[in-house]
């Protein structure tokens, strides 16, 4: 069985618009109007004879149409419950209301809502497990920041359960958050089995499905990088919002399915990609060229109803031509802006080991002392130098100097900025054959990223094999640990990567594939990455090469948000700002201690 969200995420719609031809109402709530507008358009929703969408907090202003039927798609949080029980009491639409939820509902919700259905509109009730967006086939966002360890269970829970897999759970043991959250999924797993939700998991599959839990704080290098393969790029340098792009004043759609040029596009480096782009416009000249007036006077009656029929999917062409040439125009002048060229060049350089220290050290200078380079930028750089060479600390000196120097960079860093580089810096211990005390070198400051220290040699994956692009040499940590878990090898023949990593399994996984469920899942077939702090467009690309090059694999991945470097330097920021206010009042506690002692 093949892992796919979309083909899932049209199923779910064509059973909730599906049924009777009659003009429908469909009543959203906050939580799935992003769902639906990242798999539908308004011209499919009209094509079901959807007439009108309204949300659900509305319910007070709704207007009166008895002549349409009632579509409801909402998640069971408690205030919408509340609202859908009112608009039931007094029902706007008739005289069929059919209720869809996105995720688990209560029996106590469901009790609620049939005491307000006294006018008895409502004709189904069904769940149907779509509680996340839908980016790409194999890429899920949750959308949400901050979310409670339930919360992000159920999210969870709502993609294995929209995938029919029933996984065996693994974690990083080092991490408490992620040990909660896989605690809470298999309890949660184990409840709903009592509910036969789990039933018709793992279809045909003789070997269970694997749920990966990962920490973004487990691999802060792979979101620094700029990325270079086209749908990356534009999360980068423009952002993607839901499915929207903004250029300007125009917002362009992004579709993996309704757009074929973006969906043979989306992972080629960019050099690949305005080929590709070069290719399609001479494609487009050829084709209208055929089809001019000079052309079609000579054709017969057969061959000119054949070039007129053409004549819309021209202009759909000619529109996605000027669509893309819009967004590459625009990645171009950002790169050119940003200088990416030689910043993207120095980054790969950094973090692929590909020169010395006396080779990088002129380099770095070179950059940090052009004023026209951001800020953002080259404190990106430092970063990744101070992860190299975390003993250099007279090279970090001048480049923090350079930094804080107006005349080379105009724009001040921040307090957030150099303190993050501060932090960053001596948090990370250098792969080296250290001796236990070189945490206390480190003024015994505690890891911000994670409760044990970590080595960035993992990090700093060998260069890609074969790969001769300067611009795509990292691999990230992801690929090695994937390559572990579809091809184990015994403990001593492995780094520490999947072996750090804690086991759970669900009750009714043992009762299926016996006690050795953990075991069967070493070769695994259908695994489900879920990243917990953010999921970045390149390590999608990653999964998508991985699953087309091993028959057989099936790889979905997701995480809380969508991750480009800027954003995730902004939670990195949060998370130095809010460790420095937690460790100040834990050191005056223990100072009052030593004083009443």
């Amino acid at each position: 069985m093949t892992l796919n969200l979309h083909t899932v995420a049209t199923s779910y719609f064509d059973k909730l618009f599906g049924g009777d031809d009659k003009g429908k109402v469909l009543l959203v709530d906050k939580h799935t109007v992003p769902v639906i507008s990242m798999c539908y358009t308004q011209t499919e929703l009209l094509e079901h004879e959807v007439v009108l969408v309204e949300t659900i907090d509305n319910v007070g202003s709704l207007a009166v149409m008895k002549n349409l039927n009632c579509v409801v798609y909402i998640k069971p949080t408690q205030e919408s419950i509340g609202y859908l029980a009112r608009e039931l009491a007094r029902p706007h639409y008739g005289p069929h209301y059919r209720v869809f939820f996105s995720n688990c509902v209560s029996k106590p919700h469901l009790e609620k809502l049939a005491q307000a259905d006294e006018f008895e509109v409502v004709d189904q009730v069904c769940e149907v497990f779509n509680d996340y967006l839908t980016v790409n086939d194999n890429l899920f966002s949750l959308g949400r920041r901050e979310l409670s360890t339930l919360d992000e269970s159920n999210h969870v829970i709502s993609v294995l359960l929209a995938l029919k897999q029933c996984p065996v759970i693994k974690y990083q043991t080092s991490s408490i958050e992620l040990r909660r959250l896989a605690s809470e999924i298999v309890y949660n797993i184990n409840s709903n089995s009592n509910n036969n939700l789990f039933d018709d998991a793992n279809p045909h599959s003789d070997r269970p499905p694997v749920l990966l839990l990962l920490d973004r704080k487990h691999d802060a290098i792979t979101p620094l990088l700029a990325p270079w393969t086209y749908q990356s790029m534009l999360h980068e340098y423009i952002g993607i919002e839901g499915n929207m792009v903004k250029v300007g004043d125009e917002a362009f759609t992004l579709s993996q399915h309704q757009d074929k040029f973006f969906s043979e596009s989306m992972y080629l480096n960019y050099g690949d990609l305005t080929e590709k782009f070069q290719r399609y416009v001479e494609q487009y000249k050829s084709e209208t060229q055929a089809t001019s007036l000079d052309n079609l006077r000579t054709q017969s009656l057969t061959e000119l109803k054949k070039s007129l029929a053409k004549f819309p999917e021209f202009r759909k062409l000619s529109g996605n031509i000027l669509k893309h040439l819009a967004l590459i125009g625009e990645l171009d002048r950002q790169i050119q802006v940003q200088d990416m060229w030689e910043i993207g060049e120095l980054q790969q350089t950094l973090v692929g080991d590909l020169e010395t220290q006396a080779s990088l050290r002129p380099q770095m200078n070179t950059v940090l002392e052009n004023p026209q380079v951001s800020t953002v930028n080259k404190v990106k750089l430092i970063l990744l130098y101070s992860v190299r060479f975390p003993d250099s600390h007279q090279d970090l000196g001048g480049f923090v100097q350079r930094l804080q120097d107006s005349q080379m960079t105009p724009e001040a860093p921040t307090m957030s900025q150099m303190t993050l580089i501060k932090r960053f810096a001596t948090m990370f211990p250098h792969a080296s054959a250290r001796s236990n005390t070189a945490s206390q070198e480190t003024g015994g400051i505690t890891n911000l990223f994670t409760n044990k220290k970590l080595t960035f040699n993992s990090f700093f994956a060998p260069k890609a094999q074969h790969n001769d692009n300067i611009y795509m040499q990292y691999v990230p940590q992801l690929h090695r640990l994937l390559a572990e878990l579809i091809s184990p090898q015994p403990a001593q023949q492995t780094t520490p990567q999947i072996h750090d990593y804690s086991t759970l399994v669900p009750d009714n996984l043992q009762a299926k594939y016996g006690t050795q469920a953990a075991q069967l899942a070493g070769e695994v077939q259908n695994i489900i990455i879920y990243i917990r702090g953010g999921v970045t467009y390149e390590e999608a690309r990653l999964v998508h090469e991985l699953s087309a090059s091993n028959s057989g694999l099936n790889i979905v991945i997701g995480g809380d948000r969508l991750l480009n470097s800027d954003q995730w330097l902004d939670q990195m920021y949060d998370m130095v700002n809010s460790q420095a206010h937690a460790t100040q009042p834990e050191v005056d506690r223990q100072a009052a201690l030593r004083e009443i002692l």
